[in-house]
């Protein structure tokens, strides 16, 4: 199978962005240069993921279609949803119990990713169903029932992004890279980022995650949630089209993570999750070494596609390493 680099250079860069913004998530109220870092990676790193996500899958048409979707997302959602709340537990003390319709921390993403393909059958597969899919959102940001239960919210907020994913051709992303466009996306990115750190508010970050309804997010009036939301879609929109435009297209050496990032999502909050329970955050802020906070995600992610841990992450998934995994395997 003859992988892009482009895709893997995307999703490569956007787990080490997604275990940055785990580490980082503990000192965003301490150190406002880091929560505006942090508020600019989630304009674009979700979106960004869950568009690749769209674009790889594939309508369930039939039964078969539909138990291998639960085989590779649900089956694996229960068994870390297990092993992760007694990591929690017995590790860690927390007095959570044991359930599977409060996913624990990141692994919301893979319900999501089961009802977003199962929502492709029921969405028209255009412009349509696309502009369909964001008036849905709107509206069920005013329902209170749809939260984080089963991650329903999340669902259905970050759909338009797998829907759009979906719809969108190979060509659409080559034409992304077009020198005049690159560079302008460089530009529209930089002043992203620079008004993320002059007019953001750490407090507007539940804006970007779609997790709870507008009624959770406000302290006044509800009335004016769709417009909130529609404005963080647009700066997401705009945000994850310059990370598509300017994401390197030739091989390199990250290359190689894109084709396990879901082993590596999967596994990085057994490291975050001690890490952030550590004295770590407690140094850092003392010395100001705050470099070291953006030097662990690439740790993180070193340590978790060595060739033995990745053994094991398709062990707990279920999934046999064929031949063509070989080059998956290889470490340097």
């Amino acid at each position: 199978m003859n992988r892009n680099p482009y895709f893997d250079n995307l999703k490569a860069m956007l787990i080490i962005l997604v275990v940055l913004g785990h580490i980082l998530s503990e000192m965003v109220d301490e150190n406002i240069w880091l929560a505006s870092i942090y508020m600019f990676i989630y304009l674009f790193h979700m979106p960004a993921f869950v568009l690749i996500s769209g674009h790889f899958s594939r309508v369930v048409k039939t039964k078969k279609d539909l138990w291998n979707l639960a085989k590779k997302l649900l089956i694996p959602y229960a068994i870390f949803q297990v092993i992760y709340t007694m990591y929690y537990t017995r590790v860690f003390g927390e007095n959570i119990e044991m359930s599977f319709i409060d996913p624990r921390w990141a692994l919301w993403f893979l319900i999501s990713m089961f009802c977003w393909n199962l929502l492709l059958f029921v969405y028209p597969r255009n412009k349509k169903g696309l502009l369909l899919s964001v008036v849905v959102s709107l509206i069920v940001g005013y329902i209170g029932n749809i939260n984080e239960t089963l991650t329903l919210a999340r669902t259905f907020f970050f759909f338009p992004f797998f829907l759009l994913g979906y719809i969108l051709k190979d060509k659409h992303f080559e034409q992304l890279k077009i020198k005049t466009n690159v560079g302008l996306s460089w530009l529209l990115f930089g002043l992203l980022f620079v008004a993320i750190c002059y007019f953001g508010d750490i407090h507007w970050k539940e804006w970007l995650y779609g997790r709870i309804p507008y009624k959770e997010i406000n302290d006044g009036p509800t009335t004016y949630g769709f417009l909130n939301r529609m404005i963080a879609y647009l700066f997401m929109g705009a945000a994850t089209y310059c990370f598509l435009s300017i994401a390197p297209k030739k091989q390199l050496t990250i290359t190689r993570i894109g084709s396990i990032t879901l082993i590596v999502y999967l596994l990085h909050m057994f490291i975050v999750k001690y890490i952030q329970n550590s004295y770590l955050y407690d140094w850092v802020e003392k010395t100001n070494q705050y470099y070291v906070l953006f030097v662990l995600p690439f740790v993180v992610v070193y340590i978790l596609t060595r060739k033995i841990i990745i053994k094991v992450g398709f062990l707990l998934l279920g999934v046999r390493i064929r031949r063509n995994r070989k080059k998956i395997l290889q470490t340097k």
